[in-house]
């Protein structure tokens, strides 16, 4: 991964607590979604095969074994935006299909 491609995430990460803190008071819900990896055309405008995807899915184990989909991601951003998550700012919410909670083990000598 890019060191620029990281920083950037980190940045918007910050950006979303900071803002968070500064708007609450006026009522203003400041949240982010960081997906996982999501279906889209741009995997196949990259010359991105099935195979490869597939490749991808064996080294990086996905919990819920698939990648995402543009519509799942859109439904949560339809949530975050609703009153239904009225209680809910300066978060940073990952919808990554378990990849963050599916840990090597680890192997002592």
């Amino acid at each position: 991964m890019s060191p620029f491609y990281a920083i950037s995430k980190a940045a918007l990460d910050h950006f979303t607590r900071n803002y968070a803190s500064l708007l609450a008071s006026k009522g203003i819900r400041v949240n982010s979604l960081n997906p996982g990896v999501t279906e889209t055309a741009f995997a196949s405008r990259h010359g991105i095969t099935q195979e490869m995807r597939e490749k991808t899915i064996k080294l990086f184990p996905i919990p819920l074994c698939r990648w995402g989909t543009s519509e799942e991601m859109a439904e949560f951003l339809i949530f975050m935006a609703s009153e239904k998550s009225s209680y809910l700012t300066g978060q940073c919410i990952f919808v990554e299909g378990g990849l963050l909670v599916d840990s090597p083990t680890i192997k002592f000598d």
